[in-house]
């Protein structure tokens, strides 16, 4: 399948005068056609700022120190601000998080959806006024004709919402990024975005990044998922079996903090107390030594602070996945059971379980030398 979208060894560091921040630091990925990568990871991962770094929408002191950005094989990364310009919006769009800081105010939204035609092609006003229309009622807006002329403000979040996305694909571009679009809806507006979002990636075949924090927005419409932590991608595979069954501790941390439905605190408060990744997300000016997850992980041990741990394929996954992660599972992962009790008796339990000639290797963060 032909990829749209990719991000070879992309670095983008933002130069202060306390030092160096590396937000985005050796990411890479790719998008096929037709095809939606989520992006996941706490605040202040590098999730927006590597959606930016492939737009080049990122400004000073930030800019792009290596890597490269490849849309349908051309790299965008040494194009001038002059031909980038006719990239965004054309071949590249983005649907922002707040749609109320992203339009302008004293604009009609019909007007706004104009502009993007009139800025790519060759139509007359009247032209792309029709466009406009057209685009509004592909995302479903009641009475576009009418809602055309009127100015964001008299919109509701998830109108606002929809006036973003038809600004969005009104030229029909290769590559959709949204960065967190249903962060400001409520649950059931937040439904018939990503719905929406969906079909019309069906319809017109586009490739889409879905940028996001939920685990639930990502599992309904992705189908690759690349985790990211401290401006890295710590693991990225199919949306299924990074859910179901996550290699690196940092993905199954989220995926353990997700709140539970049918949990209850009444027999048990400790038992089903909420699960949260214990500590911070590093200072990016002072990264530990080696895994930047390190200090968190309860798998860690003394090689996870000796080097950086690279991204390499799983052992036995399938040729044809691009099953990735930093940790590497080399024995069999103790259950939650098993950690909550002390390491001794856990280990007394799987030794006495298993033959010592048939114990299975042990499944630790290990440092992967070149």
């Amino acid at each position: 399948m032909t990829d749209v979208l990719e991000v070879k060894n992309l670095k983008t560091y933002f130069f202060t005068d306390e030092g160096i921040v590396k937000a985005v630091d050796d990411v890479s990925f790719r998008v096929p056609k037709g095809k939606t990568l989520g992006l996941v990871g706490e605040s202040g991962c590098g999730k927006s700022v590597t959606a930016m770094s492939i737009a080049r929408l990122v400004s000073p002191p930030g800019r792009i120190a290596g890597g490269e950005i490849l849309l349908n094989g051309r790299n965008l990364i040494p194009l001038s601000d002059k031909e980038m310009r006719q990239v965004r919006g054309a071949k590249i769009s983005m649907i922002f998080q707040e749609p109320m800081t992203a339009l302008n105010p004293v604009l009609t939204v019909g007007f706004q959806i104009e502009e993007a035609v009139l800025a790519h092609e060759k139509v007359s006003k009247r032209e792309a006024s029709a466009r406009a229309v057209e685009a509004m009622k592909a995302v479903s807006i009641p009475d576009p004709e009418k809602r055309a002329k009127d100015y964001p403000h008299q919109l509701s979040g998830g109108m606002r919402q929809r006036i973003m996305i038809a600004m969005a694909l009104v030229c029909r571009p290769a590559l959709v990024i949204a960065d967190e679009p249903t962060t400001a809806l409520d649950v059931t507006i937040q439904a018939q975005i990503l719905e929406l979002l969906d079909s019309l990636r069906e319809r017109y075949q586009l490739s889409l990044i879905l940028i996001s924090h939920d685990l639930g927005v990502i599992a309904e419409v992705a189908e690759t998922v690349a985790v990211m932590y401290a401006g890295k991608i710590v693991e990225i595979g199919p949306a299924m079996d990074v859910f179901h069954s996550p290699k690196h501790p940092y993905t199954e941390g989220l995926l353990r903090s997700v709140p539970r439905l049918g949990s209850s605190v009444e027999k048990d408060a400790k038992k089903d107390r909420l699960y949260a990744i214990e500590g911070m997300v590093p200072n990016l000016l002072r990264l530990p030594r080696g895994c930047s997850f390190a200090p968190r992980c309860y798998k860690k041990t003394d090689e996870c602070t000796l080097c950086e741990i690279p991204l390499e394929p799983l052992q036995g996954a399938q040729p044809s996945r691009d099953e990735r992660s930093e940790c590497k599972p080399d024995r069999a992962q103790p259950s939650r059971d098993e950690r909550s009790e002390s390491k001794p008796d856990a280990k007394r339990k799987r030794d006495s379980a298993q033959p010592q000639e048939k114990a299975q290797p042990s499944r630790e963060v290990r440092c992967i030398h070149a």
